[in-house]
């Protein structure tokens, strides 16, 4: 398989196209992973695709988009290794180095939510 924009910095048309498609299948997908049963799964993509969702939400997350705007970057920029952050920082001085991965920790404990049960235990 090929590295999406392997030979350039930002991906084509087509390839926006096929990385969306298959985002939306995945997420649908997780949708009847979830569910309790196929019923549960069909109402929810109903509610999903109601006329409401073309309306604003009354509350918008911009913690929540900042860090997914952060994550989309840090994956783009490590499409090409085995993980996004396997390369990220390597050429940075190490205590910078440490100072971001300490972020990271402290990031991760901060918006920790609940424990969730694992998707799989249910089977």
């Amino acid at each position: 398989m090929e590295v999406v924009a392997g030979d350039s910095y930002f991906p084509s048309i087509k390839e926006i196209g096929q990385m969306s498609l298959t985002f939306s299948f995945t997420v649908i997908a997780w949708i009847f992973f979830r569910a309790d049963n196929i019923g549960h799964a069909i109402n929810y993509l109903g509610e999903i695709f109601s006329s409401s969702l073309f309306t604003l939400p009354e509350i918008i997350p911009k913690t929540i988009l900042l860090l997914i705007f952060i994550f989309i970057i840090i994956e783009w920029f490590g499409r090409e290794g085995q993980y996004a952050i396997a390369q990220l920082g390597m050429k940075w001085k190490k205590p910078l180095r440490w100072t971001f991965y300490y972020a990271i920790i402290l990031a991760i404990f901060y918006f920790g939510g609940e424990e969730q049960q694992f998707i799989y235990f249910q089977f």
